[in-house]
């Protein structure tokens, strides 16, 4: 184990050198600031052909992908702007649902333009004009669970003294105030005079570079210009472009605090970028932090990157539930005729009255099928290693990429010199999967943010540290790992030995699973200390008291509670999510992020039939657990008796998965992710092929139960099954008891 973990250490540091960036770089805006939106404006509709006053502006400036995502999973200009004027995400009207595969997004919301106040005509440097619906819309944004002010922006910078000019339909959205006047408002973006203001906003119709090349014509010199698109509008879900341009702004990436990716940036962190222009009166924005710039040699190698991105995040998001469908099924069909070839065998064994006898051709199929099954998880993070973006046809070079991953690892660990142990193959897997996902958190989830089974930063969940499919992975793992190694030493005598790994494997989890600067995780610790303190409670002998179990609990909380306070008094801008959540308690007395999160996990369960199936799963599990001797439980109960603290194992993944799924928000996703990796390493440890180990190594190799295993003998005759029937066969199976390893 110190082996182990000097390579992890030695090969982490390793990984930081070869994939450190450079310092990223503040933007200073000495002049005035211009922000203009062209609606659906992405990478891949941007060159020096089709767009040269934009590409000018990006190969001086900062370019990266912008994130639009509101409160609907598809973002609507008017909804966009409301966000921008607020810098928190709100919307207004119907919520416009995610667009599926091949069809049009459904209509967006959109607003009146404000009514004059005066009946003389609007010049280039605007006119007053009024929303008379404003107070509704504002009331309604301030009173949902998480309140935002669409009128923050004007509020703050024209009571500093800084005037707003808004142009086009939806841009006086962000400059309306508090009763949604707009003092400089023109109807016509064309016509609008960008040096009335120190601070112009600009709404085109559409993409329009002409029309963007006379608006920078008249700028100043000392102008700070961004131009993005703000919505999917008409289009598909996409990260948007976004270019910054001016004599504070350095060539290269954009990324900010609230991403800590290169290359991406949010909504948000452009509202930042307006309420930098306070100085240190800027207030603290949660969901947004102020843009810098990653520097670049000059030429279009960022604009490059920043169009990479975009383009594998669509990629991916568009092959990944097509993906896991198709592959999850193929799984199932293959390892289902397994199962029936098992049980044709089974059948015209009893007819001959013989017993079935061992098939290696059978188990070397159902290993196969489980293996590869277990490692296509890790797979969609390991894909991230190879560029499949370059290849011709991209979506089939990632499915496929991930597809021979997966084979890869399978046969790692079928055909590695662990094969010989009982408990090789799978425990080889699970290690694959904890220990990739573990180095990428660490290194800022380059992997997992670009994954089909990652964090989805297309619709604005998460830009870094573990998600919640992250969570479940690593959870499962983990608490497999430990059952495992904990079985072997128990087997040979050395219980404290054995809870002593459990606890170390699982402090090293959570430390990196909860660190604000890695996983930033409150959940997964919450979830997932209770757990590891049951099976190392199991692993030392000790039994659970309702004493131990509300100290366990109360720890899990005060874990998670000091980590969030520690973020706390970090300085604003680099605190996650956690530090923010206790800062509003202690100033605002707001505990709305809890609510979010029951809200948010209610609505995913009643998305669709599949989700809602999702307690279904746990209770399914706690059957399993509790009724060893019937069906379900039945299926489960050899291979329990004969795999030493499998049986605890399994109890603390679903005590895991039960807390995740209460108190993530979108914990839905945790316990059929877990399943997902569980099941077929379940079956690999059943029926992956195996030679004649050492009698000191062969654990799974008793019938007893876990705990009657602690006091036998390291080199106790074993009897573990070799057919299949050792996963199905109930109890009293004369094959249980018959065969020999």
């Amino acid at each position: 184990m110190v082996c182990v973990a000097v390579v992890a250490v030695g090969g982490s540091y390793l990984i930081s050198f070869l994939t450190q960036w450079p310092a990223a770089e503040k933007i200073s805006q000495p002049g005035p600031l211009i922000v203009v939106s062209q609606p659906t404006l992405s990478w891949d509709q941007v060159s020096a052909k089709k767009t040269p006053n934009l590409w000018k502006l990006a190969e001086d400036g900062a370019v990266g992908s912008l994130t639009t995502r509101s409160l609907s999973s598809h973002s609507c200009d008017g909804q966009s702007w409301l966000t921008f004027g607020a810098g928190k995400r709100t919307s207004e009207g119907k919520r416009v649902p995610m667009t599926a595969p091949g069809e049009t997004p459904k209509k967006c919301w959109s607003p009146a333009p404000p009514n004059p106040i005066t009946s003389e005509s609007t010049t280039g440097s605007g006119a007053p004009a009024v929303y008379p619906a404003w107070p509704r819309v504002r009331h309604r944004a301030l009173s949902r669970s998480v309140p935002a002010d669409p009128s923050h922006i004007a509020t703050r910078l024209t009571g500093a003294g800084q005037c707003i000019t808004s142009a086009g339909q939806y841009a006086s959205l962000a400059a309306a105030n508090a009763q949604g006047r707009v003092e400089h408002y023109v109807a016509d973006p064309a016509t609008v005079d960008i040096n009335a203001c120190p601070i112009t906003f600009i709404s085109l119709q559409s993409i329009d570079d002409k029309l963007l090349g006379k608006l920078l014509a008249k700028a100043p010199a000392n102008a700070t210009v961004v131009v993005a698109g703000f919505s999917d509008a008409t289009g598909p879900e996409v990260l948007h472009s976004v270019v910054i341009n001016g004599p504070g702004v350095t060539h290269g990436l954009l990324t900010s605090n609230s991403t800590r990716q290169p290359g991406v940036v949010q909504l948000t962190d452009l509202s930042a970028l307006v309420f930098a222009r306070l100085g240190d009166k800027a207030p603290h924005q949660p969901e947004g932090r102020r843009p810098a710039v990653q520097p670049r040699p000059a030429g279009d190698s960022a604009i490059t990157d920043a169009g990479m991105v975009a383009m594998q995040l669509r990629v991916e998001h568009g092959l990944s539930a097509d993906f896991l469908t198709r592959f999850v099924v193929a799984m199932v069909v293959l390892l289902g005729a397994g199962v029936v070839w098992w049980w044709l065998r089974r059948r015209r064994a009893q007819q001959s009255g013989v017993p079935a006898g061992s098939s290696t051709p059978l188990r070397w199929w159902l290993s196969g099928c489980a293996a590869v099954t277990a490692s296509m998880p890790v797979s969609t993070w390991l894909i991230g290693l190879v560029p499949w973006w370059d290849a011709p046809e991209p979506r089939t070079a990632l499915g496929w990429g991930v597809v021979g991953f997966a084979v890869v690892i399978a046969a790692l660990a079928l055909l590695g010199p662990w094969r010989r142990y009982p408990i090789g193959a799978p425990l080889f897997i699970a290690f694959v999967t904890l220990s990739v996902l573990l180095l990428d958190v660490i290194h800022g989830t380059p992997l997992q943010f670009v994954s089909m089974m990652g964090l989805q930063p297309v619709y604005g969940g998460r830009f870094y540290g573990m998600g919640n499919v992250g969570d479940a992975l690593i959870a499962t793992s983990s608490l497999l790992i430990c059952a495992l190694l904990a079985g072997v030493l128990i087997r040979g005598g050395h219980r404290k030995l054995a809870a002593t790994t459990v606890i170390l494997i699982g402090l090293v989890t959570l430390l990196i699973d909860g660190t604000p600067t890695w996983g930033a995780d409150g959940a997964g610790p919450l979830a997932m200390f209770p757990a590891f303190a049951y099976l190392a409670l199991n692993a030392g002998g000790l039994a659970l008291t309702w004493r131990r179990a509300a100290l366990i609990i109360g720890s899990a909380v005060a874990i998670v509670g000091t980590i969030s306070v520690l973020d706390y008094l970090r300085p604003p801008q680099y605190r996650t999510h956690l530090g923010d959540f206790v800062a509003q308690i202690r100033y605002h007395g707001d505990f709305s992020g809890l609510e979010r999160i029951v809200r948010a996990n209610w609505t995913m369960l009643t998305s669709n039939g599949l989700t809602a199936l999702v307690p279904l799963i746990l209770i399914l599990s706690i059957a399993v657990l509790l009724t060893p001797s019937r069906w379900p439980g039945r299926l489960l109960f050899p291979l329990v008796r004969r795999v030493p603290m499998l049986g605890e194992g399994l109890a603390a993944i679903v005590v895991c998965w039960i807390l995740g799924f209460a108190s993530n928000d979108s914990g839905v996703s945790i316990p059929p992710t877990g399943l997902l990796l569980l099941a077929p390493l379940l079956m690999l440890l059943a029926a992956a092929p195996s030679g004649h180990p050492p009698a000191e190594a062969r654990v799974s190799g008793t019938l007893a139960h876990p705990k009657q295993s602690a006091g036998s003998s390291a080199d106790a005759p074993t009897n573990a099954p070799t057919d299949a029937s050792a996963a199905t066969s109930p109890p009293d199976d004369p094959q249980v008891t018959s065969s020999t390893s």
